[in-house]
C-alpha cells in the first residue's frame, strides 16, 4: 500500500520532467531557424523608378517591408520599393526571427534619353559547369528595355562563357567581365567579377 501511494506522489514530478525536456528540445530545434532571405543589400535607383526586392520564405512566416524614410522610398508589404526622393534611406525587411537591412540611394530622375545598366550586385561566385542569370537590367530613361542587345569581353579568357544573361563557369579562377549595352543607337557599359570555383563532395 506504501509503495503504491509513494508511485501516485511521484507519477507528476516524472510527468513534469518529461515535459520540461521536451519543451527544451524544441526550443533547441527553433534555435537558428532562417525564416527568410533577402540576397540583395543595396539598392539604387532614380526618382520615380522602381525595385522589387527579391524575398525567399523559406518557413511560414509573416513579412513585414517597412521603409525608413517614405519620402524617399516607399515599400509595399511584398518588397516592391519606389524611389519617391532624392536621398539615401534604409529599407528593412522581418520575417520570423530574421532581419534584413537594405541601404537605398535615389538619385535625380535619369534623362528620358538615356541608356543605362541596372546590377543588383557586382560580384559573383558560381560553380563549374552550373550556369546563373545575371541580374543585369538596362533601361533607357526610366523604361526598361525588354530585349537589349548584349555584348561582353573579360580580363581573363576561358573562365566563363556568357550568352545572353546566362553565365556558364567553364574553369575555376576570377575574371572582370565587362558587359556592353546597344539600344536605339545608344550605348552603355557596366562591369563585374565572377569567381568560379570546383565543388568537392
Amino acid at each position: 500500500m506504501k509503495k503504491s501511494l509513494l508511485m501516485l506522489l511521484l507519477i507528476p514530478f516524472l510527468l513534469g520532467g518529461c515535459n520540461k525536456k521536451n519543451k527544451s528540445n524544441s526550443e533547441e530545434e527553433t534555435q537558428g531557424v532562417q525564416y527568410i532571405d533577402v540576397s540583395v543589400t543595396e539598392i539604387s535607383l532614380h526618382e520615380g523608378e522602381q525595385f522589387q526586392i527579391p524575398i525567399e520564405i523559406l518557413k511560414k512566416t509573416i513579412v513585414i517591408c517597412q521603409s525608413n524614410d517614405e519620402n524617399i522610398a516607399t515599400v509595399t508589404h511584398d518588397g516592391l520599393v519606389t524611389a519617391t526622393g532624392q536621398g539615401e534611406t534604409t529599407i528593412t525587411i522581418s520575417g520570423g526571427k530574421n532581419r534584413f537591412i537594405i541601404f537605398v540611394t535615389v538619385a535625380p530622375e535619369q534623362a528620358k534619353d538615356s541608356l543605362q545598366i541596372v546590377m543588383v550586385k557586382e560580384e559573383f561566385i558560381i560553380q563549374a559547369g552550373d550556369e546563373y542569370i545575371l541580374p543585369i537590367t538596362v533601361k533607357y530613361g526610366n523604361e526598361v528595355v525588354a530585349s537589349p542587345t548584349l555584348s561582353y569581353t573579360y580580363e581573363t579568357e576561358g573562365i566563363v562563357s556568357i550568352a545572353g544573361l546566362t553565365v556558364t563557369g567553364v574553369a575555376t579562377g576570377l575574371t572582370k567581365c565587362v558587359v556592353l549595352a546597344s539600344y536605339n543607337e545608344m550605348t552603355a557599359s557596366s562591369s563585374f567579377t565572377i569567381t568560379v570555383y570546383w565543388w568537392v563532395r
